[in-house]
């Protein structure tokens, strides 16, 4: 089906109007839905983005978070040249070797039978992040400009070399309607000075080495209330090029499996944890999110 066929909006001439429906979509994660939006309403008006009747900011985001959504959804789909290490009835984990790079990639996909909802909590929760992620010594949430939209700050203290910082952005796509999956994408801020800007974040306050988080991305497929399949593919640079990519491959990969099965322990009972604590004190979001699932759930 054709993108003319799929959006027939009916949209308000106010241009403030415009503005806020574009916005409320945003925020409410439809990321497909607002880019639509801007196209539709560009298209019918025959309107480049320099003269387009919105705040300017809100217009670039929405364009440059779309584009990374649609280039991690073909990622997460990519087959090529990924090589299989772990190969288990719900777990499978792969790398790549990337040529002339200190880079490292992994890829994993799992049939998970655990709640929702406590996944989305180990990952939303940025700042508990120093509970379950490994070497992590230091987790902060700095700003939360929407509702799935979350920029945060994490260190990791290594054994024997300096500590390593992100600086990261992080952003939920509800795509239940298009795909049956919710994307979850992430990537590193540090070159970025004018979402730096944006957002008032400093990234250079402290001495510690940047990693570099090239893109990062989650996308749970709902099977039923209680099953999902979750698919991550990663690609970063840990800053340390004196390690041969061999080398930094296993070690990835060992770190790799030991978050997913940390990660799947935790997420099975979160009751009397900071996690149950912080959906209580987050209706807001987890609400949302729970409503959409089970939205989702009730059609099929």
């Amino acid at each position: 089906m054709q993108q003319s066929d799929q959006v027939q909006y009916d949209l308000p001439s106010n241009s403030s109007e415009l503005m806020l429906q574009i916005s409320q979509c945003h925020n409410l994660m439809l990321l497909d839905k607002a880019y639509e939006i801007l196209q539709f309403y560009m298209t019918r008006h025959n309107q480049d983005k320099d003269n387009f009747p919105i705040n300017k900011d809100l217009f670039h985001e929405i364009q440059t978070f779309h584009k990374e959504a649609t280039f991690l959804k073909q990622q997460l789909s990519d087959n090529k040249d990924w090589i299989h290490d772990c190969n288990t009835q719900y777990f499978q984990m792969s790398y790549k070797f990337i040529p002339n790079s200190s880079n490292v990639a992994l890829k994993f996909e799992s049939v998970m039978k655990l709640p929702i909802i406590n996944a989305c909590a180990l990952i939303y929760q940025t700042e508990l992040f120093n509970n379950w992620v490994p070497f992590c010594k230091v987790s902060k949430a700095l700003k939360t400009p929407g509702l799935g939209h979350k920029i945060c700050y994490i260190m990791m203290d290594l054994p024997v070399l300096s500590n390593r910082e992100a600086y990261i952005r992080g952003y939920g796509v509800d795509k239940l309607e298009q795909s049956k999956s919710f994307l979850i994408c992430c990537q590193t801020i540090h070159h970025d000075k004018e979402y730096q800007t944006l957002h008032q974040i400093n990234t250079t306050q402290t001495n510690c080495v940047q990693v570099e988080i090239n893109f990062f991305a989650v996308e749970v497929t709902l099977v039923n209330a209680g099953e999902f399949v979750m698919k991550s593919v990663a690609n970063l640079d840990p800053k340390m090029k004196f390690i041969p990519q061999t080398v930094m491959n296993f070690l990835m990969k060992k770190i790799g499996k030991f978050m997913y099965e940390r990660f799947c322990k935790l997420a099975q009972n979160i009751k009397g944890t900071q996690w149950e604590k912080a959906i209580q004190e987050q209706p807001q979001f987890y609400e949302h999110v729970r409503k959409r699932f089970e939205q989702y759930l009730s059609k099929y």
